[in-house]
């Protein structure tokens, strides 16, 4: 991911923008960087992210969500 432009996932502020005003944005974009997930933006998969702990997912998630 970049801040600003696409390289193998979205731009984190293209992620801002699709989860603009959802009340659990944070709450899943913090399950994705744990977990990983496909399909959401293609068939290029992000991998999980075990070593993140719960509380440093939430903060990635709300900096990502900052960068509308």
């Amino acid at each position: 991911h970049a801040t600003d432009k696409k390289l193998v996932g979205p731009a984190y502020k293209e992620v801002a923008a699709k989860y603009a005003g959802q009340k659990d944005a944070v709450a899943k974009l913090a399950e994705k960087i744990q977990k990983g997930g496909v399909g959401a933006w293609g068939q290029v998969p992000m991998p999980a992210n075990p070593g993140v702990s719960a509380a440093e997912a939430k903060q990635l998630a709300n900096w990502i969500l900052s960068l509308k």
